[in-house]
């Protein structure tokens, strides 16, 4: 059997998050989708976007389909270990069968492929699964339709993913398990009490430090002296993480090191966080968190939530973001953070100025933060950046373009 992840035209919903990464990317419980899908032994296909594919294939190559029986995942599955197992059991039970939640289809099963996969695109995908009418399973899954639901879905799942993750790494200790060539200082205070904590392969703790379960800290990751890094937290690779950190996502490549606090909330890649900048995650009447959507006030139904901030944006020392805010792709913040930030914007709204972020700067930045890394930008990166300009220009449109000093 072979595996499909697919993007529908819902994905987009998930902005900034899911401008510069597919959602099968998206980390949630210690995992995303494609990792947990490649885990239980599967080279998926991988149906995305047009103006990601390139940036998919840097890393993973999209195979074409070789077997007449395909399964096919939503990549907005929150990538629950238990999900995808009943998933892969449903398959050797049963013929033809689809899954949905609500309107959209979460998971599709062929034992015999008919549809033209050349054909499938993620605006016209979910209806192609389900123009033969197949049988649908009352099979409970989780999708993601808000980015705040990433925040609420990583809570809901890691204590059960790191138990059924653990045996795949060496147990150090009761409740701690660790990958290969992890170093960890003299004193270092791991409370197991509510579940696991994982120090995958290649990472450094520091002295005084404080690990709370459950707790993922992938690989490369550098935990700095006297940080707190508490429960239902998933730091992916190569972070560096220090202050107070609690029930938060933070994806790969990104940076925040100093004192200040990071609650209920999510960072993508290549963010840096500057020293002092908190967040707030709980409103001081103790209700519900709103959040706007698209110009529209959301209630959550979560008390506790924070921020939501896209890849490649920074914020100043001392930056304060208030309760539920986004702020979007590659944009400059300062001072105080009382509404959502666009993408590519210099955000200093408290101090009197807003202007753009430019594109030329944009790219420029890239290019050092990449060569800190050892990581060489390439044509496909600097494209990805100018389609994201182009796709965000509803948001940074209306403000002045000033240069940034390099």
């Amino acid at each position: 059997m072979q595996v499909l992840l697919f993007e529908d035209r819902q994905v987009a919903e998930q902005r900034p998050i899911t401008l510069s990464r597919p959602a099968f990317r998206i980390t949630m419980g210690g995992t995303d989708l494609e990792k947990l899908v490649r885990d239980r032994g599967f080279t998926p296909g991988l149906i995305v976007r047009d103006y990601l594919a390139p940036l998919v294939e840097l890393k993973s190559k999209n195979e074409p389909v070789a077997d007449k029986k395909v399964l096919f995942i939503n990549a907005s599955m929150v990538p629950r270990v238990s999900d995808l197992e009943e998933i892969l059991k449903l398959c050797e039970k049963n013929g033809r069968f689809c899954i949905l939640q609500g309107e959209r289809v979460a998971a599709s099963y062929f034992p015999e492929i008919k549809i033209s996969l050349a054909d499938l695109n993620p605006e016209n995908i979910n209806s192609l699964l389900l123009d033969d009418n197949p049988p649908v399973v009352d099979q409970p899954v989780l999708l993601v339709n808000r980015t705040y639901e990433v925040v609420k879905y990583n809570m809901q799942i890691i204590g059960d993913n790191l138990e059924r993750m653990a045996e795949r790494y060496h147990r150090l200790h009761d409740g701690v398990y660790v990958g290969r060539d992890v170093e960890l200082s003299d004193h270092i205070s791991f409370d197991t009490h509510d579940g696991l904590i994982i120090i995958d392969d290649n990472s450094f703790v520091s002295d005084y430090v404080l690990l709370r379960g459950p707790l993922y800290i992938g690989r490369k990751v550098r935990v700095n002296e006297y940080s707190a890094i508490k429960e239902e937290c998933s730091i992916r690779d190569t972070v560096k993480i220090g202050g107070e950190v609690e029930a938060s996502v933070v994806e790969s490549y990104s940076n925040k090191q100093h004192h200040g606090f990071l609650g209920h909330a999510y960072l993508g890649s290549w963010i840096n966080i500057g020293a002092g900048t908190s967040n707030s995650d709980l409103k001081n009447t103790y209700g519900t968190v709103n959040v706007v959507h698209k110009g529209v006030k959301e209630n959550t139904g979560m008390q506790f939530l924070g921020c939501i901030v896209g890849d490649y944006s920074k914020t100043a020392i001392n930056t304060s973001i208030f309760t539920g805010k986004t702020i979007g792709f590659s944009s400059l913040v300062y001072g105080y953070v009382t509404g959502n930030v666009p993408s590519f914007t210099n955000w200093g709204q408290s101090l009197g100025s807003v202007t753009k972020y430019n594109l030329e700067a944009a790219v420029k930045t890239q290019k050092r933060m990449f060569g800190r890394r050892k990581i060489e930008q390439t044509p496909v990166h600097i494209q990805l950046i100018k389609d994201i300009f182009d796709m965000t220009e509803d948001e940074h449109g209306p403000y002045k373009d000033e240069p940034v000093a390099f």
